[in-house]
């Protein structure tokens, strides 16, 4: 007797991985890896899009050090497909940078910005 049967009343593992081809063979099927999303992310986009009102604005939000090491919150906005406009502001550390980014964010979401993998 062969180490694989053909016997169908096996049980298969859940979740796929192991799925019968033609005849009496199994075939390993690749499992997509999987993905850590970061718990505190450090750049956030944002899109508003109502073409009711002809308007395609974005929003993104970012925490990056400057040329001297300190750390800063990028926050760039405007229409979508135009020039943006950017402020920087100055942070005291990583952890209020990281606070400040989620207070705009939460901001922005509360005025109808949505994350933009969701607005595709």
């Amino acid at each position: 007797m062969s180490p694989v049967s053909t016997n169908s009343s096996e049980m298969e593992p859940a979740g796929g991985g192991v799925r019968r081809a033609s005849g009496r063979r199994l075939v390993r099927v690749p499992r997509p890896a999987a993905m850590q999303l970061p718990l505190f992310p450090e750049q956030i986009t944002l899109t508003r899009i109502r073409p009711e009102l002809n308007e395609r604005r974005y929003y993104q939000i970012e925490i990056m050090a400057d040329l001297f090491g300190a750390v800063v919150l990028a926050r760039r906005w405007g229409r979508i497909g135009r020039s943006c406009r950017m402020r920087l502001e100055p942070c005291v550390d990583f952890g209020s940078a990281l606070d400040a980014l989620a207070t705009l964010a939460r901001r922005k979401r509360q005025r109808g910005y949505r994350d933009q993998h969701a607005a595709a």
